[in-house]
């Protein structure tokens, strides 16, 4: 089956129709939902396979396009009767219900942090108070709601209105909470004045900042970073040299934190980035 052969099955129908049938496997997101979801999908490049009908599907193809995905292939779906002809041509593969699989990943190298912690028998849901993590530049949300499902307390902080309304809208559809704050980390006011257990910091680098995320993080607290790195340059973006962390920096700015990991890894379209973990001494 075609289908299979995708990063994801996106169903682009309305709830309703979706929860009368669809490929199992599938991701509900309805194409009034998808240009503002961007963030909800794996991250590109990826290759998707859509169900919808013949407009729908024709319009989220021009749009996924654009944004660097490959459409594999599609299934248009007219009705509920049209699927559930489907269902009699594609056996055990059309299936009823709200299921709905998630597309979007959060940072592997918090993942890495998340599940060292848990086999360190950590489990913030049970801890009281719950820990708190902040997540600077946080865009779309995706590191903000794996920590919020995680049992964490979240704020997220960003300065585009635009990307946190993304994120706002996954935090609900994925049942989180998370505080979302609308500001520009370089102007006062916009830092935190509390403390944070965890901050984390991905794809985000002003180094005149260094001295208050310092003052963010709490005593024994982690700090979680990931950002592009020299040699990124050959790729073609970034280039500013503002944005790129030269190897080894973030150990010599955190020397005093004692630090668990420091490498240089590379994202899914080859651009090399510095993955740093480090917790602050007590």
């Amino acid at each position: 089956m075609i289908f299979s052969q995708a990063d994801g099955i996106l169903d682009l129908r309305v709830q309703n129709h979706y929860q009368a049938g669809h490929l199992k496997n599938s991701t509900s997101l309805p194409w009034a939902l998808l240009p503002d979801s961007l963030n909800e999908l794996p991250a590109s490049p990826a290759t998707l396979f859509l169900v919808g009908d013949k407009d729908e599907i024709e319009a989220a193809t021009m749009l996924l396009d654009a944004k660097g995905y490959e459409v594999n292939g599609s299934l248009v779906i007219d009705g509920d009767e049209a699927m559930q002809q489907w269902a009699q041509t594609l056996h055990n593969q059309v299936v009823t219900g709200c299921d709905s699989k998630r597309l979007w990943s959060p940072t592997p190298l918090l993942v890495e942090w998340v599940n060292t912690l848990t086999e360190q028998g950590m489990d913030p849901k049970a801890l009281k108070p719950r820990p708190m993590a902040l997540d600077l530049g946080c865009g779309g949300g995706r590191d903000a709601v794996f920590l919020a499902q995680k049992g964490w307390q979240v704020m997220g902080i960003d300065q585009e209105s635009r990307v946190l309304k993304r994120a706002k809208q996954l935090a609900t559809r994925s049942k989180t909470s998370v505080k979302f704050k609308c500001c520009d980390l370089k102007q006062q006011g916009c830092f935190p004045e509390k403390q944070f257990d965890l901050v984390v910091v991905v794809r985000y680098l002003n180094r005149a900042l260094f001295d208050q995320l310092d003052q963010a993080i709490a005593p024994g607290g982690t700090l979680v970073y990931q950002t592009f790195v020299t040699g990124v340059e050959a790729f073609g973006s970034p280039k500013n040299p503002n944005v790129i962390l030269e190897e080894g920096e973030l150990s010599k700015v955190f020397s005093s934190y004692q630090i668990f990991v420091d490498r240089i890894d590379k994202l899914k379209d080859g651009r090399p980035v510095s993955s740093f973990i480090a917790q602050k001494p007590l």
